[in-house]
């Protein structure tokens, strides 16, 4: 009889780990997503972060994505809820699809072709300027060179 006891006893607190386990796993997804929302009350602050007082959205807000992340498997599907619940605006990341995808490839994009148009320029106006050769001193106009020496000689250079 003992020994059932033991079994049972193990069993029992098998199964308490694993549902507090379970538990914890479901509270740090919480964490995750609601870090990724934004609460629609007009202080754009994150929705777990909001401290504005009397805030009569992130309650509701707060428990609707615990609902949600009951009843959704996916974080991907959560987040669409609130962007066709609250509006795009209520997640703080675009999604990596449809038309907000612009919003991941639009910016690296940008800044590729600012800055092979910035070389191009560069490379063009290296082109355009004249060489010095190393005796060209000796080269110059003799007029430019009389006020030159006048100059030197008026510094005391």
């Amino acid at each position: 009889m003992t020994r059932f006891r033991q079994l049972a006893l193990a069993l029992a607190l098998l199964c308490s780990v694993g549902r507090m386990m379970g538990a914890d796993d479901e509270k740090a997804r919480f964490e995750k997503v609601g870090d990724k929302m934004q609460c629609m009350c007009g202080c754009n602050q994150m929705l777990l972060k909001c401290n504005h007082v009397g805030c009569p959205v992130s309650p509701v807000m707060i428990r609707d994505l615990q609902a949600s992340i009951k009843v959704k498997s996916d974080d991907e599907e959560v987040l669409d809820w609130f962007r066709k619940n609250y509006g795009v605006t209520a997640v703080i990341l675009p999604s990596s699809h449809g038309f907000e995808l612009t919003a991941w490839v639009v910016p690296p994009v940008v800044l590729t072709l600012a800055i092979g148009l910035l070389i191009l320029i560069i490379s063009t106006w290296r082109r355009r300027m004249p060489r010095v050769a190393a005796g060209a001193n000796a080269a110059l106009d003799p007029e430019l060179e009389s006020l030159r020496s006048r100059a030197r000689r008026e510094t005391e250079i």
